[in-house]
């Protein structure tokens, strides 16, 4: 067989197995290539490339001590260190669809699953650099951000007809151009002509995005339907939705799509981040722990893993813990709570606790049954400070209100809100806060003490005061089958109407769903079979 031809080509692989490696290096080596690196893990991988300038780079996903090979793709993508003329083929011996999804989402040239045949392998790195080659020049001009030129050069290849191979790669690149340029109507007639073509993937996603630039939501909304079939454009459809949803105050289906999109492609932290701030409109405190978790796992030895994600984290076990009745799962959230602020005190060698942090100590002693020290702790911390953080001054204002400061509470919603009218922060962020600041100015009490509230007046034969409270109480803790049982009993035992008839019949069948998919403690249960009967005989 002869030798083959020498190349000059710079390619990096990125793979601690030294099996792997040898492999690697044998397929490149049967193909010509000679101008080969290794790294065995992803820092020695980002100092290459800083110093280097690489055609090809092949990147196994597990690496170990540390950035795992999807963070280090994502940090040399965020980083600017992968150049647009840099093919990327993915490895990995992990398959499953939630790693694929999310690793598809950064857009290497090929993914590649273990284990793989030698032939494939060469003819998928043939593929990706061959391509890059061919496009080398206009991969240049966008590096540059002189998209015109670049429109023109895709322009006159296309005029081509021996890389009629290319046109639908060109004319992907065309239409991405004209997006970045923000020639939305321009854009619009391009991609309605290319899907008369064929009906392109990236087509109907440029369409649509076109439609939302121009507030055509009606049209885009209709679109999106149909492209949640799709299995390529369907994670793109539901955050689209998501979006459309939340514009419309739709919180519970814009977080229905959020759900759906995250349990696709989970290691996308912008839509956990969605997810966690979607979760907390929706007053759905086990999903809001549930993001922050999976926020703090997935960003662990990530470019943005910072204590902030560790203090949401904490935050997010309190509210959770703060709405169950299950003192287990209370101590459990708790544990988890401390463990957090722990973290950041260890992991980032703080000498001493930020205000932050000590409204996350006051919170957990108010959670453990310490009011009166968690109050005195927030006493001290009283001082008004400069806002630098809307999460934190957030939590603060919570945490006044829940041990009772409540002008205290409300002067610091104040100001975080007037903080907001100069700032404008994320719309996500902003309906949170309006929501919090009205619910707390409707609230007495904490949030945990309006049952035990209510309760009272319920014994006391404050019918309406009661309703009143159990419904603001089960509307800021709408999982909770307690107050959902007291609400129920309180429909069905007051001796007058307390609302209207089609409100009742609404409340009570809401609650009553909410009781059956739901463990009761065995008093609880006990009373749920009375009133049940109750209610038989008062519709017989």
């Amino acid at each position: 067989m002869e030798p083959a031809v020498k190349r000059d080509e710079r390619i990096l692989i990125i793979d601690d197995q030294s099996l792997s490696q040898s492999y690697l290096r044998y397929a490149l080596e049967q193909l010509g290539y000679q101008n080969i690196s290794y790294a065995g893990r992803a820092q020695s991988a980002l100092n290459f490339c800083k110093q280097n300038n690489y055609d090809l780079i092949i990147c196994a996903y597990n690496l170990p001590n540390g950035k795992d090979g999807y963070q280090l793709f994502e940090e040399l993508k965020a980083t600017g260190l992968h150049k647009l003329n840099c093919g990327v083929i993915f490895i990995s011996a992990e398959t499953e669809p939630a790693l694929v999804h999310s690793v598809l989402e950064l857009q290497p040239d090929e993914f590649l699953a273990k284990p793989y045949v030698i032939r494939d392998l060469q003819q998928r790195i043939e593929r990706v650099l061959k391509r890059k080659q061919q496009l080398r020049p206009v991969y240049e001009l966008l590096e540059l951000k002189q998209h015109d030129k670049a429109l023109d050069w895709l322009n006159q290849q296309l005029t081509q007809p021996e890389l009629h191979k290319l046109y639908p790669l060109f004319l992907k690149l065309k239409g991405d151009i004209m997006l970045q340029q923000h020639a939305y109507s321009d854009a619009l007639v391009f991609f309605n002509a290319m899907l008369q073509i064929q009906p392109f993937s990236w087509a109907r996603i440029g369409r649509v995005f076109c439609l939302l630039r121009q507030n055509a939501e009606d049209q885009a909304f209709a679109e999106l339907q149909q492209m949640l079939s799709r299995t390529e454009t369907r994670l793109y459809a539901l955050d689209c939705l998501a979006e459309l949803e939340f514009r419309q105050q739709h919180f519970q289906q814009a977080q229905q799509h959020i759900l759906a999109a995250a349990d696709i492609a989970p290691r996308n932290l912008l839509r956990q981040q969605k997810l966690l701030q979607l979760s907390r409109l929706n007053h759905d405190y086990e999903l809001q722990y549930r993001a922050a978790r999976d926020m703090v796992k997935f960003a662990r030895y990530s470019m943005y893993e910072q204590p902030d994600l560790y203090l949401n984290l904490a935050r997010a076990s309190i509210d959770f813990a703060l709405s169950s009745e299950d003192s287990e799962q209370q101590t459990r959230l708790s544990r988890q709570a401390t463990m957090s602020l722990n973290t950041v005190q260890r992991q980032y060698g703080l000498q001493n606790l930020t205000e932050a942090q000590q409204v996350l100590q006051a919170r957990l002693l108010y959670l453990q049954d310490h009011r009166d020290k968690a109050r005195q702790l927030l006493v001290e911390l009283s001082e008004e400070i400069e806002i630098d953080s809307l999460e934190n001054a957030l939590d603060k204002a919570k945490a006044l209100h829940e041990v009772g400061l409540s002008d205290a509470s409300k002067s610091l919603f104040n100001r975080i809100s007037q903080h907001c009218r100069q700032q404008q922060p994320e719309p996500l962020f902003a309906a949170y806060l309006n929501q919090e600041q009205q619910e707390r100015a409707a609230m007495a009490h904490g949030p945990r003490e309006l049952n035990n509230n209510a309760v009272h007046l319920y014994q006391h034969g404050n019918w309406q005061e009661a309703f009143s409270a159990f419904t603001l109480a089960w509307q800021v803790m709408p999982k909770n089958a307690g107050i959902a049982l007291n609400l129920w009993q309180t429909l069905l035992t007051s001796p007058r109407p307390l609302c209207s008839a089609q409100q009742k019949q609404q409340l009570l069948n809401q609650c009553q769903q909410l009781i059956e998919n739901s463990n009761l403690k065995p008093e609880q249960m006990l009373r749920y079979e009375q009133l049940k009967q109750k209610k038989l005989s008062i519709l017989a």
